[in-house]
């Protein structure tokens, strides 16, 4: 009987501590931004994939890797390059999904985790062409301007590295 009453007592406790915890849990609102942009690469799927995941040629089209230290190849999941972002945040850049030739997946978070941004990119053959399709969710607090100031500076960002990624396809 003391054993029962003990335990009792005891889970209550423990109870009561977890709901206290819960309690002190904070709460923020953030805001998820979508954007796409696509551009056609006058150069075949392999040629495109070959410049969006080979280390090297990753940080000549992509600002954010210039000044990469930690430079892998983006085609295989779990690996990374560290980056410096828009705002001059470091962080990292972590390949989350591979389908060869097709599709990349990466998860950009920076060191201090202000915002988590994903980035898929899609390639569609396209006659002698390739179609590159951009998508990016990006979290960003509810307070304005932070939200406009993102989505502006996201899509000059997004236009950048798809010329960039162009150029460089196409370079032969």
């Amino acid at each position: 009987m003391k054993r029962s009453i003990f335990v009792a007592l005891f889970v209550w406790a423990m109870v009561g501590s977890v709901v206290a915890r819960a309690g002190d849990v904070q709460v923020s609102k953030m805001a998820l931004m979508t954007f796409s942009g696509e551009v056609q690469i006058a150069a075949t799927p392999a040629d495109v994939w070959a410049a969006l995941t080979d280390k090297d040629k990753a940080v000549s089209w992509c600002p954010m890797w210039k000044d990469a230290s930690n430079r892998q190849p983006l085609a295989q999941v779990g690996n990374s390059m560290d980056f410096v972002d828009e705002w001059k945040n470091p962080g990292k850049s972590v390949v989350i999904f591979v389908d060869e030739g097709k599709e990349l997946r990466l998860a950009h978070v920076p060191n201090d985790g202000s915002y988590v941004c994903q980035l898929k990119i899609v390639l569609t053959p396209e006659g002698n062409a390739t179609r590159v399709a951009a998508t990016e969710q990006y979290s960003d607090a509810l307070d304005a301007p932070t939200d406009k100031d993102t989505a502006a500076m996201m899509k000059t960002e997004m236009a950048s590295y798809l010329a960039g990624l162009k150029a460089v396809a196409e370079k032969k």
